[in-house]
């Protein structure tokens, strides 16, 4: 029998290890984690609008979240896999403290701990283990914790405070930027996106409303610098994703008379950067050829401007990345084929552009259609009795019809009535007085709408314009 000599060959030797690059995410994290504390824990306090475990709370939500999946994997581990009890080492092989981490930092301020422990549990559970752990599970562990949050508790979250801090709750009228734009029927002015919360700025560096980590795009940049630097991220995925939302929404907002501040607004808003960065690229989740990337990453910002513009979901995130996820498989093939000839990707490059460009015309052009029209609003009778007249309407709220009575008398509301309405959010409505601010006014564009329920607030009042122009002629 001949023996076989295994030679020293030209074999790629790397120190970018798995462990390596985990603890340089882990790094890029830091200062994000430290801005959360500081933005919804350290300034709400100085202000006297916390106590000191409001304060603390942004770190004993990660805590606790890190917590819950580090010690699920753990349990999983030693009890049903026989691995060694020793801690060390399923820090070092299983990396189970990640999908808490992104967990908490994508959740808001005021999700209960007993519903963050929930979703930290579903995240370890349903996100990794069923699947058989790290480097098999198809989605993003902590994306699918907090789909289960907000699919189940977004009603207990919202009535415990939603996304607002303590302190914006009375400096910000308004919800996230992403809510308040999707109450607006066209694209939108600078004034009614942008303004509410300050400048540009407020959104590049984070003091705007948001989940725990996602609001500071100058904090996402200098992580993925960072991760870039030590080759730690697939840098292709971010810069196609955000370019492709960025392009999109220019082609929106210039064939409506908007400025380069309307794309910076959408790229800034949301967890678009955090999303892109941080979760987007995920090592088990993502492809792995170059240019499986680059479509991945187009295919991401399509989707995303696709769920912003035309449908009830603002943000978009979260649900473009799940979906991704699931034709990654494919994807890294048609990478793989492609690096023997452009050609057999030349068909989906087209369909991309084709997208890209199909879509963006058609959303600019929806957009400008609602500017005098408003398609969710319609009267079903209109009766006028002396001097006054008593309209029985709908308007679309945020998941049912609202059916309201008004009347008008001297041009002005006297009276609204809602006669029927399914909102999980009305209760927030009810517990303001809202309808009541209504009365003796002719204009109500001055009339904010309710923290926690911003979209049927705003239901509402777009119902009382309706009605008001309709009277006016």
């Amino acid at each position: 029998m001949k023996e076989i000599h295994i030679k020293e060959g030209p074999f790629l030797k790397t120190e970018n290890k798995t462990n390596n690059i985990m603890n340089n995410l882990l790094i890029a994290l830091i200062p994000i984690i430290l801005y959360s504390f500081y933005k919804n824990g350290i300034v709400p306090y100085i202000n006297g609008k916390s106590t000191i475990y409001q304060m603390l709370l942004p770190l004993i939500m990660i805590f606790v979240s890190v917590f819950v999946t580090f010690f699920t994997e753990y349990l999983y581990g030693i009890l049903i896999k026989k691995e060694p009890k020793n801690i060390g080492y399923h820090l070092k092989t299983k990396y189970s403290i990640f999908p808490g981490l992104f967990l908490a930092l994508i959740l808001p301020i005021n999700t209960p701990i007993w519903i963050l422990i929930v979703g930290a549990l579903i995240s370890s559970l349903i996100g990794k283990i069923v699947f058989g752990g790290l480097g098999y599970n198809i989605f993003n562990p902590a994306l699918i914790g907090r789909l289960f949050i907000i699919t189940i508790f977004a009603v207990t979250i919202t009535n415990n405070g939603g996304y607002l801090n303590s302190y914006e709750v009375d400096a910000i009228s308004k919800s996230t930027p992403l809510s308040n734009y999707a109450t607006i029927e066209t694209i939108g002015t600078y004034d009614a996106l942008v303004k509410p919360y300050g400048t540009l700025w407020n959104f590049f560096f984070g003091s705007i409303p948001g989940a725990l980590g996602e609001t500071s795009a100058f904090l996402c940049i200098l992580g993925f610098l960072y991760l870039v630097y030590k080759k730690a991220i697939k840098w292709r995925i971010p810069i196609t994703y955000i370019g492709t939302v960025f392009v999109m929404t220019y082609i929106i907002g210039s064939l409506n008379d908007a400025t380069l501040w309307y794309p910076t607004f959408q790229i800034l808003s949301g967890g678009l950067f955090f999303g892109a960065i941080f979760m987007a690229t995920d090592p088990v989740t993502s492809p792995t050829t170059p240019i499986a990337q680059v479509i991945y990453g187009i295919f991401l910002g399509i989707l995303t401007v696709v769920f912003r513009y035309l449908t009830n979901a603002p943000e978009g995130v979260l649900t473009s990345i799940l979906i991704m996820n699931m034709f990654v498989i494919m994807i890294d093939r048609l990478g793989a084929y492609a690096r023997f000839g452009y050609k057999k990707i030349a068909i989906l490059v087209l369909v991309q552009i084709m997208l890209i460009l199909g879509l963006s015309l058609y959303i600019a052009e929806t957009k400008e259609n609602k500017v005098n029209v408003d398609p969710n609003f319609n009267i079903i009778s209109k009766e006028t009795k002396n001097d006054a007249t008593t309209y029985i309407v709908t308007e679309k709220g945020y998941s049912s019809l609202i059916k309201a009575e008004v009347i008008i008398k001297d041009s002005k509301i006297e009276k609204i009535n809602i006669l029927e309405q399914n909102d999980s959010f009305y209760s927030k409505v009810e517990e303001s007085n809202y309808v009541d601010k209504f009365k003796n006014k002719s204009e109500v564009e001055d009339i904010d709408t309710v923290s926690g329920a911003t979209i049927t607030s705003t239901a509402i009042k777009k119902l009382a314009r309706n009605v008001l122009n309709d009277y006016m002629g």
